[in-house]
């Protein structure tokens, strides 16, 4: 087992380390167990905002009704967005446009759906806002140095933030378009590791897997298909340690995956590519995400993203693989400038062997959509309260075709 667990343990960063020992207060959130999701969707939200009453977070959850039409509209006009955010105080969606035309066209649908939709009209689209950021993440500028790839985007600004430590800050550390904010320490590990662990007959987020060594490491995340119509199975980067190691379920039955053929781990990006060379995968039923104990498992309805203030949920359960839901929080940022512009969930904890699990939208039709992999969280195991970053599965692999059920 390869470890930086301890090099890096004065940063508060542990990457790779061993199972942490769950602490002793837990959270006790919202949980996706595949019945009521507008139920689930209203739990996350009292948990997240303790400021809604039970009626609030029930209307919010009701509002997100729209969210599927809305999204659909926005991967239409996808050039002229600028990024979105729901706020479930009023049940109302924000969502930020280069183009009037767009905010009529996605105001048209909230009001055919009943919803409020307000289209502030911003300079940036959320593509030009990702390519400055990844352009500062790797530039070699005195903000870009002192950031070192701590940088976001804030989508209520319309600007790029990067995050530097105080007692780094400075004059100069300037730069038309990027706030400068102050960098927080916070104590994070990368979720990967012992034990959803017997399923060998299919691939499902959430499942685990074995590394090079044969040991219980990682989670599945979601699985696609590429251009030659390889199924690829996707999990975090930094939990291989290269191309060509090869990967198995985490069974008893130990059944051999594929071997790695992309790996990816630095700034936004956080995903292993394997692909599924094992004839046995070739036909069984993907584009799955499981849910509870036995063989229970939800439909992948497509590939999606995060507005702030969506209900995600994660299939990833190293530490009770028998757990009959799965734990759901609130996006707060789609781009987390303290940790390397990942999306950041407020309101859950991973532990240790989550890594590679998926992030999925919960829509309150019951639908679930594909929309980022695990990489980290708050040090320990379902400490409350809980913060976990995921890395999008936009920011990486565009020749992939999320495959759906």
């Amino acid at each position: 087992m390869f470890r930086r667990s301890a090099v890096l343990a004065a940063a508060g960063i542990s990457i790779l380390g061993v199972l942490a020992t769950p602490a002793a207060a837990k959270v006790t959130g919202a949980y996706d167990t595949g019945t009521d999701a507008t139920a689930t969707i209203a739990k996350a939200y009292l948990t997240s905002h303790p400021g809604l009453t039970p009626a609030k977070a029930r209307a919010a959850a009701l509002a997100q009704s729209a969210g599927e039409h809305l999204k659909a509209e926005i991967s239409k006009q996808w050039k002229t967005f600028g990024g979105g955010w729901f706020d479930p105080y009023t049940a109302t969606y924000n969502l930020a446009v280069t183009s009037s035309s767009t905010g009529k066209a996605l105001t048209a649908v909230g009001d055919s759906k009943g919803v409020k939709v307000n289209t502030p009209l911003v300079a940036r689209s959320l593509d030009q806002l990702n390519a400055e950021a990844e352009a500062l993440r790797n530039g070699t500028s005195a903000l870009a140095k002192a950031a070192a790839r701590n940088v976001g985007i804030d989508v209520r600004t319309n600007q790029v933030v990067a995050a530097i430590p105080a007692t780094a800050r400075r004059a100069d550390l300037s730069q038309a378009g990027v706030i400068v904010v102050n960098g927080q320490n916070t104590t994070a590990q990368a979720d990967a590791c012992t034990d959803r662990a017997n399923c060998d007959n299919f691939e499902a987020a959430g499942l685990v897997l074995r590394n090079g060594a044969g040991q219980h490491w990682c989670s599945i995340g979601f699985t696609a298909r590429n251009s030659a119509n390889q199924r690829i199975t996707l999990t975090a980067g930094h939990c291989s340690t290269g191309i060509g190691e090869v990967w198995s379920n985490g069974t008893a039955t130990v059944r051999t995956v594929g071997s790695v053929s992309g790996r990816i781990d630095s700034g936004v990006s956080d995903v292993t590519r394997i692909v599924s060379t094992n004839t046995f995968y070739g036909d069984v039923n993907s584009g799955r995400i499981y849910i509870g104990a036995g063989s229970s498992t939800a439909p992948v309805k497509g590939k999606s993203f995060f507005l702030v203030n969506d209900v995600a949920c994660l299939s990833a359960s190293f530490t009770n693989p028998a757990r009959g839901g799965n734990p759901c929080a609130t996006v707060t940022n789609t781009s987390d400038a303290g940790t390397r512009g990942m999306v950041r969930i407020d309101g859950y904890d991973a532990c240790g062997g989550d890594s590679g699990g998926g992030w999925y939208w919960l829509a309150s039709s019951g639908n679930r959509y594909a929309v980022a992999l695990h990489s980290r969280s708050n040090t320990g195991c379902n400490v409350s309260p809980g913060t976990s970053w995921a890395s999008p599965l936009n920011a990486f692999y565009s020749d992939l075709v999320y495959e759906t059920s």
